[in-house]
C-alpha cells in the first residue's frame, strides 16, 4: 500500500472511553513496538490499557478529542508521546476525523499520525537559539545604552579637564615675566594632563570590560 510507504500510522476506533481500535496497519502496530497480535492479546485493542502506565497522555489525549467533539468540530490535531516496547519514546503528530459512522451505536473515528520526533528536537534547539539571540539583543541594548552614558561622561571630564588645562596655559603664559608662577602652572598643567590620561586609559578599561574584551596595559 502507498500510505505504508509513505510512513504514515492509520488506524480506526470506536469513540468510547477505552478509544477501542478497530484496525490500524502496520506502521501504527510497528510504533509501539507489538505486533497487531502481540498488542491484542496485550492490551486488547484498548488503547487506555496501552497507557496504563501513562495516564497524564492518555487523559490529555482524551480530552482534545472529547472538546473537539463537544465543540463539533470535523476533527482534532495534538502532539503526543508513545513509548515502545523497547527503545526511545516517539513523539506523534496525530490526525482525527470524526466520520460520521457508528458501530453498535458508537461514533467511529479514524486517525493519521507520523513521527515528528526529530521535528520537535530541531523545534527546541530553534526555540533555544532564539532564545539565546534574544537574550543577547538585549545584552547588546543594555550595553548600548550603558555606552550612552558613559560617553557622555567621560565627555563631561575630559571637557573640564581640558578647560583646566586651556586656562593654566593662558596664565602660564601670562606669567613669562613671573617665573616661579610660570613654573606653578606648569606644574598644574602636567598634574592635570596626567589626571587626563589616567582618566581616559581608566574609560578605555571599563569600556572593554563591559564589552568583555581583554584589556591591555
Amino acid at each position: 500500500m502507498i500510505i505504508e510507504g509513505m510512513h504514515f500510522g492509520v488506524s480506526k476506533h470506536l469513540f468510547d472511553k477505552h478509544f477501542t481500535i478497530l484496525w490500524a496497519n502496520d506502521y501504527a502496530y510497528g510504533l509501539t513496538g507489538y505486533t497487531k497480535d502481540e498488542f491484542y492479546v496485550k492490551y486488547r485493542n484498548r488503547v487506555d490499557e496501552y497507557y496504563r502506565k501513562d495516564s497524564e497522555t492518555f487523559d490529555y489525549m482524551s480530552s482534545e478529542i472529547e472538546e473537539a467533539w463537544k465543540k463539533q468540530k470535523e476533527g482534532y490535531l495534538f502532539e503526543c508521546p508513545v513509548k515502545p516496547k523497547r527503545g526511545k519514546t516517539v513523539w506523534l503528530a496525530m490526525n482525527g476525523r470524526f466520520s460520521g459512522e457508528t458501530y453498535r451505536g458508537v461514533p467511529l473515528i479514524w486517525n493519521v499520525f507520523y513521527d515528528i520526533t526529530d521535528i520537535r528536537r530541531s523545534r527546541k534547539e530553534l526555540e533555544e537559539k532564539a532564545e539565546l539571540l534574544i537574550r543577547e539583543l538585549q545584552r547588546v541594548e543594555q550595553m548600548k545604552q550603558w555606552l550612552t552614558c558613559f560617553v557622555s561622561e567621560l565627555n563631561e571630564d575630559v571637557h573640564s579637564m581640558a578647560n583646566i588645562i586651556g586656562g593654566l596655559s593662558d596664565v602660564a603664559v601670562l606669567s613669562l615675566n613671573d617665573p616661579k608662577r610660570c613654573e606653578a602652572c606648569l606644574k598644574e598643567i602636567t598634574v592635570t594632563s596626567r589626571q587626563l590620561r589616567k582618566k581616559v586609559c581608566g574609560a578605555s578599561r571599563n569600556f572593554q570590560q563591559e564589552a568583555g574584551l581583554e584589556y591591555e596595559v
